[in-house]
């Protein structure tokens, strides 16, 4: 992702922010200086030594590459904010997802609607002492105990009137509100309220979800139901799970007029200020109190369809602190070759950020050749001036070159590290995500189970002595199938009696089953339960009553209705879960910015022994084993851990969370406890490193010959060059060049050691290809260079390609063995060796070529050469 608007003003801007940038940029502009100075004094030495053009490339690319770093610092940065944002909007609407099916089904629950009519028909039925009024109100207690997201159940007459409540009196004023109409008038499933009311004075803006409550025949309303929910300890909660202390962002929920209704940090952004959204999905500088923040608003992508009251998700960033999340702390632990391994083959990259190291390697180049060259030419000089401040100069050249490389290798290594430090981040986030809302989601079914079991009319048919009719078996049913139609997560409703034989079910698929005896080991735990906020959960495994797959099934007893505890059959609940689960690992799959899922990324949630509950991927299925690292495994409740392995022949980032439960839900208070770890894998490449057969340290400099001229000793003077793994030397006693890469054009019927030819200063000159004859001269891949000579008092001109550049060196005569041409074959072309001076396996023999012996063979291709000039 990239600035939007004023793209480098704003990234100018913004980089005084940045602390990962400074010590790069320290680095460049060190090197730069020494740049600067070098030019000028390789223009005032004119030998050979002006890099200009080489300062210039210098100082493009470390503009490049500054803004590189600092753009990909923006957008980790950015990454942290919009995810927060998104994640915290999405969440607070899968919540309130369930409270529109929660309002519902309760608005219909017989209790309450029997309540309410004969409250109409008798007045007395709502005072304080009235038997029935007790046991309604008994009733929402037991429904908040379960679903804890709610504070207050509120039950009016259509006039207003307060029938009862859970939390205070019910006397005073009727309430004059207008969602009471609303609730008795409205056409859809029920009504959202968010501002201060009547019903709940003193607690600001409440969020009530209410509908109305019909007659026994269905032909008038005889009230309206409130559920008051926990807006401000939900927002909390939420907040909670993505800020930590150390953390500086500050997460906030707006309406739809941009104004605070929930905050992380009361005190920065306080509930009922008004801030300035950021719209078009960007990430901007805005200003709140005098303090300049980096901010961005997120929309809700709604849940089934349901996108909430209009809410947005914003998150800020004071500019000072914005960019400490950016910092590649994620990598700390990944193991060095599988780092490096990622850094060489990532596919993240694109051109422009690749292009980097290529582009400093061809400034080194360029540098090495200059001071070959400068070298060459003060060696062949001897009217040169200055000759020892030239050797010093270009010494220094040579040195910059190797520093300048060096120094785009560690901030390029900065950058990429950055990038990929974003995706382990991101994978961790994502994970977290995932759990929270597999978490939250399963509440919701443990919650169901047990309310579901307190339902009168399935106490009432079981608490009886008779076997259950058919009648009775399909008003049961039909009230089960009712639930579903509401409820839509689950495959199978199913209540069975005190002996495990299934009375009614909610999917007739499943109708063959009435009247036989369950005999699945979560059956005989659920009868046993005594306590109505009890629950049992089966393993997640393969069951009949999901067509042989795999799932969960959570189950509640019915109590009988004396209220001795004793169960008198049991409601079990079937969760749906392959669509579900697998939708619950889309959510938190990481996406591109067009919305596309990274390819080849998937999801899945396990158990901790590694088997696969559930996968975004369909080919991974469930009861497979996800063979990775122990580690991500291995964790705490509301642990993470983050790290890259090898997978499938791919570098993947990786990025789990261990479940830690939500509310009650496998908390301290409750006895249920299942370990689930989400995992979020995205492949960092193709393919795994491959060893480096030609490596850089093959070809470093052999500082055991001497370069300079020992006391009393005859030299030559030799430049030297690298071809394939061989290192070997021209004597400059000729007029040598070393010039970069040029189009070689072929040569019709020229024998195979001619590689072509080039023009230089408008002369054909044939290019040789030394492997053809020397030992260790395979080339090797990458930009390579072409070495020209001219023999003195010759026409002749002619050159070949080397892989790379050594240094030039005035060595001992006496440390040279000539090599006797009457050995032929390949060391026909190598007149002496140089061997290194002290006992040393690793250091290579410096074999001197033969200019002579190469002229021979190029004589007899003057003619062929010339020709191919006139073509």
């Amino acid at each position: 992702m990239k600035l939007q608007n004023n793209d480098q003003d704003d990234l100018k801007y913004l980089s005084k922010f940045m602390v990962g940038l400074q010590q790069d940029q320290e680095r460049l502009h060190d090197i730069q200086a020494k740049y600067d100075h070098l030019t000028l004094l390789g223009q005032m030495l004119s030998a050979g030594t002006d890099i200009t053009s080489m300062r210039t490339d210098f100082n493009a690319l470390a503009g490049i590459l500054l803004s590189q770093l600092a753009n990909e610092l923006y957008n980790k940065a950015i990454l942290n904010l919009k995810s927060t944002a998104r994640i915290a909007i999405d969440i607070l609407i899968r919540n309130l997802f369930e409270r529109t099916a929660d309002i519902g089904f309760l608005a219909t629950d017989s209790d309450t609607r029997d309540y309410a009519q004969a409250c109409e028909q008798d007045p007395l039925a709502a005072r304080q002492d009235d038997p029935r009024r007790a046991a309604l109100q008994a009733r929402f207690k037991e429904y908040v105990l379960k679903y804890s997201v709610y504070h207050d159940i509120i039950l009016l007459a259509p006039d207003g009137t307060i029938l009862l409540r859970l939390n205070g009196d019910s006397a005073g004023a009727p309430s004059k509100d207008p969602l009471i109409t609303a609730s008795l008038t409205t056409t859809d499933a029920y009504v959202e309220t968010f501002r201060p009311t009547d019903l709940l004075p003193g607690e600001g803006s409440p969020l009530i979800y209410s509908y109305r409550v019909m007659s026994k025949d269905g032909s008038r309303p005889v009230g309206v139901l409130c559920l008051c929910f926990r807006f401000q300890d939900e927002c909390q909660r939420i907040f909670g799970s993505l800020v930590s202390e150390s953390d500086w962002t500050v997460v906030t929920i707006l309406d739809a007029d941009g104004r605070i209704i929930a905050s992380s940090d009361a005190y920065q952004f306080p509930v009922g200020a008004k801030i300035a959204q950021v719209k078009d999905d960007a990430c901007r500088v805005t200003r709140f109190a005098g303090r300049e923040y980096l901010a961005t608003t997120q929309p809700t992508q709604g849940y089934q369809g349901y996108m909430g009251p209009g809410w947005q998700g914003h998150s800020l960033a004071p500019l000072n602190h914005a960019f400490e999340m950016a910092i590649a702390h994620e990598i700390a632990r990944v193991p060095e070759p599988i780092l490096a391994g990622v850094l060489e083959t990532a596919n993240l990259f694109p051109p422009d950020l690749r292009a980097i190291p290529l582009r400093a390697a061809s400034i080194q180049r360029e540098l090495n050749r200059a001071v070959w060259n400068g070298n060459v030419w003060l060696s062949r000089d001897s009217h040169a001036l200055n000759t020892s401040f030239a050797k010093v100069l270009l010494r220094e050249i040579g040195n910059t070159g190797v520093h300048t490389l060096d120094v785009f290798s560690q901030s390029t290594t900065n950058l990429y590290k950055t990038v990929v430090s974003a995706v382990l981040y991101n994978c961790s986030l994502q994970a977290a995500l995932a759990i929270d809302i597999m978490d939250r989601n399963l509440y919701e079914r443990a919650n169901d189970c047990r309310w579901w079991a307190l339902t009168s009319a399935f106490r009432e048919v079981l608490d009886q002595p008779d076997e259950v009719h058919e009648q009775q078996r399909q008003r049961l049913g039909a009230i089960l199938t009712g639930i579903n139609r509401l409820y839509t997560v689950y495959h199978n409703l199913m209540i069975f009696d005190r002996a495990a034989k299934v009375v009614a079910v909610s999917n007739q698929a499943y109708s063959h089953m009435l009247g036989t005896t369950l005999q699945a080991a979560w059956v005989m735990p659920t009868l046993s339960l005594t306590d109505s906020q009890n629950y049992y959960v089966s393993a997640f495994e393969p069951s009949e009553l999901y067509a042989g797959r795999h799932s969960y099934i959570y189950s509640a007893a019915l109590p009988a209705l004396n209220g001795t505890g004793m169960a008198v059959g049991g409601v079990a609940i079937v969760f749906d879960s392959a669509p579900q689960l697998r939708a619950m690992l889309l959510d938190a799959l990481p996406r591109n910015r067009d919305g596309s899922f990274v390819e080849g990324a998937f999801s899945v949630f396990a158990e901790r022994n590694g088997h696969i509950i559930a996968s975004s991927d369909e080919a991974i299925t469930p009861g497979t084993t996800l063979a990775i690292g122990r580690e991500f495994f291995d964790l705490n409740s509301g642990e993470g851990y983050a790290n890259i392995i090898e997978f499938h022949g791919r570098y993947y980032g990786v990025g789990s969370r261990m479940s830690s439960g939500y509310r009650e839900y496998k908390s301290d208070v409750d006895a249920y406890r299942n370990d689930v770890v989400a995992l979020v894998l995205v492949p960092l490449s193709q393919h795994l490193r491959q060893s480096d057969v030609h490596g850089s340290a093959q070809r470093q400099a052999h500082n055991d010959y001497s370069p300079y001229r020992p006391s009393g000793d005859d030299v030559a003077e030799v430049a030297s060059f690298y071809v394939g793994d061989g290192w070997y030397g021209i004597r400059l006693e000729y007029e040598i060049e070393a010039i970069d890469e040029q189009p070689i054009t072929r040569i019709p019927e020229a024998p195979s050691w001619i590689h072509g030819c080039i023009v230089y200063h408008d002369r054909v000159v044939p290019i040789i290809d030394l492997s053809s004859f020397l030992p260790s001269a395979a080339a090797a891949a990458g930009h390579r260079q072409v070495v020209v000579i001219r023999v003195p008092g010759n026409q002749m001109c002619f050159g070949f390609i080397v892989d790379e550049l050594g240094d030039t060196r005035e060595i001992s005569l006496s440390h040279l063995e000539a090599v006797p041409t009457s050995l032929g074959g390949s060391t026909a072309l190598i007149e002496s060796l140089v061997k290194p001076q002290r006992e040393d396996p690793d250091q290579r023999i410096l074999m001197i070529l033969s200019v002579q012996q190469l002229m021979e063979r190029l004589s007899l291709l003057e003619s062929m050469v010339q020709s191919a000039a006139l073509q």
